[in-house]
């Protein structure tokens, strides 16, 4: 898939982010994450020249997250970093080991202390949410539910993209001259586009690229 597309769904998802959920969540894009914390350890602390994938999660199926990272790394997207971040509710701490023994090797799996913030909270996400850092730690996608289901290309598709492409601009950490993809979509408006369907690959892997798409329920779960 072309960047043109990839830019086009980013602008579409943008355009969702500002309809459904209000300038709060959609002023963090390309934003450095909000300084936080846990059991004194800075997770974004050292994450600069790599994309960093921040989940939201309370539960987990093994093979999926260890499935997309092993799908990225044989495609060449590497240097990236996953981190699961639990949910500080009493219920989801006493299931924080299952959570860790599930977790891919190599995904760091983190539980705020009842005396910490709440991380969702800080990071403005909730459930099931998909946050992808660029090379210089600004908020490229915000994924939310439905789109967050790694049965759909929305994460994917933004992980591979953030990867390669500084979408926000000016980081001299992407290994290219930084582009602006706006622009490309702007310019090029017209027949070189496939389809809708294709084009949401972009933002979202999960959904809504980091423009977070309003969320809604399904029936299924990572």
């Amino acid at each position: 898939m072309g960047l043109l597309v990839l830019a086009l769904a980013a602008w579409l998802g943008l355009g969702l982010a500002l309809a459904s959920e209000g300038a709060t969540n959609s002023s963090r894009l390309c934003q450095e994450a909000p300084a936080w914390s846990v059991n004194g350890l800075s997770p974004m602390a050292g994450a600069a020249g790599q994309v960093t994938v921040v989940a939201l999660l309370k539960r987990l199926l093994p093979r999926s997250l260890g499935g997309l990272q092993e799908r990225l790394a044989r495609q060449g997207t590497v240097d990236v970093r996953y981190m699961i971040i639990n949910e500080k509710a009493p219920l989801s701490r006493a299931m924080f080991g299952e959570l860790k023994r599930q977790a891919p090797p190599g995904v760091l799996v983190f539980q705020p202390e009842p005396e910490e913030p709440d991380i969702w909270q800080v990071l403005g996400g909730d459930k099931d949410d998909f946050l992808v850092y660029d090379r210089c730690g600004r908020l490229a996608f915000h994924i939310q539910l439905p789109y967050s289901f790694l049965h759909f290309p929305y994460v994917e598709s933004a992980i591979r993209f953030t990867h390669s492409k500084d979408f926000c601009g000016n980081c001299s950490l992407y290994p290219n001259t930084t582009q602006e993809v706006s622009s490309e979509s702007a310019t090029d408006p017209s027949g070189d586009h496939e389809p809708a369907t294709r084009a949401h690959h972009h933002h979202g892997d999960h959904g809504q690229p980091h423009h977070e798409g309003k969320k809604q329920k399904e029936g299924s779960e990572h």
